[in-house]
């Protein structure tokens, strides 16, 4: 077994090793304060995110770049979250979950100096952005795995707590950078989150508990009767497909949101910087109350909620599309919000909960997933609207429909397996 060989390499060990029969379990006390970590990690390096995803395309239209270009600054983390999230799982679950945020947090440090390089183009910014999605592909991934493998009675209100975490992370991401870049200059915003890394480098380092899982072992007959656990449904099973277009969805409709809309609403008469702040703002915090009403929800929910995702979601683009006045505009971001709540985490908890052991690469597969709209959505949805602001919307009510009705028959076809 690859996880046998890979921990006999393993010297010293770690001091705890859970679900060990030969050493010490990890104790209670332990496991809460590395999910509190995990919670505070989750929380500093998303308001990292949310402040850079939005500095690029701004300093990149700043300097003159079209919204092809700024849509490439979302775009260029997409593509490369397509793959390194995968990886990322995979290199948490074979080093440990400690190990692998230690030498993500302090790469994605050294990646954001390069922010600060006073000869930036937007080339340059592009391929930061690509190098942030490759790092941040090593650090999502362990957050999840570490919660859910934690707490396995509870895994979708710990999920739920991660992804609440995270939305509250980026709700005020906006707010410091304009306050910053307006008192300090442009790239002062970068300083911030740069000594908000430091800080979860210093949180991991000294108060994260390490630990080590057992070999994988012959599971006994009570044990094996329970498939859920041991024999994770195929990762082409219609369950995890649904999933999928529904992660991707989020992606898709997250990045316009975050990457063209306040462009688009700075164009419209009579709208503002301020007034698509305040649209954010909501956005963030409807998104973080969508999250909390979906960790309450049983796990027989969870394909219910990613289908109203996608409704939601294609009511929510097809007002945005078709209004151009505030209030309007206000609406279709509460709906958006709830939307894209229900689309993640219903997809998270259906694909991550599918598996006892390989948490991480599970996670990362997730995210990988989301990578696909993280890219899609920024880059046709900045060539759109380059011809006319509103049609990034119009394609994304279209996707939306679309993920509907592919939806659907995924999600009987796997009740009738059941079924059988």
């Amino acid at each position: 077994m690859i996880y046998k060989g890979f921990d006999a390499m393993q010297e010293p060990m770690e001091l705890f090793c859970l679900d060990d029969a030969e050493k010490q379990d990890m104790p209670d006390s332990a496991k809460r304060r590395n999910r509190l970590v995990a919670y505070i990690a989750t929380f500093l390096v998303t308001f990292t995110l949310g402040t850079t995803e939005i500095f690029a395309p701004w300093y990149i239209g700043a300097m003159g770049g079209t919204n092809f270009e700024m849509g490439w600054a979302m775009g260029s983390f997409g593509i490369v979250y397509m793959i390194s999230p995968a990886l990322g799982g995979i290199f948490s679950d074979r080093i440990g979950r400690r190990k692998a945020l230690l030498i993500a947090t302090s790469a994605y440090v050294l990646v954001l100096m390069l922010f600060l390089n006073p000869f930036a183009s937007p080339l340059y910014l592009i391929i930061i952005r690509a190098l942030e999605g490759l790092v941040f592909g090593f650090i999502a991934p362990s957050n999840q795995a570490m919660l859910a493998e934690l707490t396995p009675e509870s895994e979708v209100a710990v999920l739920g707590n991660f992804s609440t975490c995270w939305s509250a992370g980026m709700i005020f991401s906006p707010f410091i950078l304009t306050f910053m870049t307006n008192n300090y200059g442009s790239t002062s915003g970068i300083y911030v989150v740069i000594a908000i890394e430091l800080i979860m480098l210093g949180l991991i380092g000294g108060f994260l508990q390490g630990y080590r899982r057992k070999p994988l072992s012959k599971p006994t007959n009570e044990e094996s009767q329970d498939s859920h656990i041991d024999t994770p449904p195929s990762k082409t099973s219609p369950r995890f497909l649904a999933s999928y277009l529904s992660i991707m969805l989020w992606g898709v409709i997250s990045t316009i949101v975050l990457a063209l809309f306040p462009a688009y609403v700075e164009s419209l008469p009579g709208l503002t910087i301020g007034d698509w702040g305040m649209m954010l703002l909501v956005w963030n915090g409807v998104r973080t109350i969508a999250f909390i009403i979906t960790a309450k929800l049983p796990e027989q929910s969870m394909t219910s909620v990613i289908l109203l995702g996608a409704i939601l979601s294609a009511i929510s683009s097809s007002i945005m599309f078709v209004f151009t006045d505030f209030w309007m505009l206000m609406i279709s971001m509460i709906l958006s919000g709830i939307a894209v709540g229900f689309c993640y985490l219903g997809a998270l908890y259906l694909i991550v909960s599918a598996t006892k052991v390989e948490k991480g690469a599970y996670a990362g597969l997730v995210e990988s997933m989301g990578g696909v709209g993280l890219f899609v959505g920024p880059i046709f949805g900045g060539w759109l609207a380059d011809f006319s602001g509103e049609l990034p919307y119009l394609m994304c009510m279209v996707l939306s429909i679309i993920v509907f009705l592919g939806i659907i028959p995924l999600l009987r076809k796997e009740r009738n397996s059941a079924k059988e």
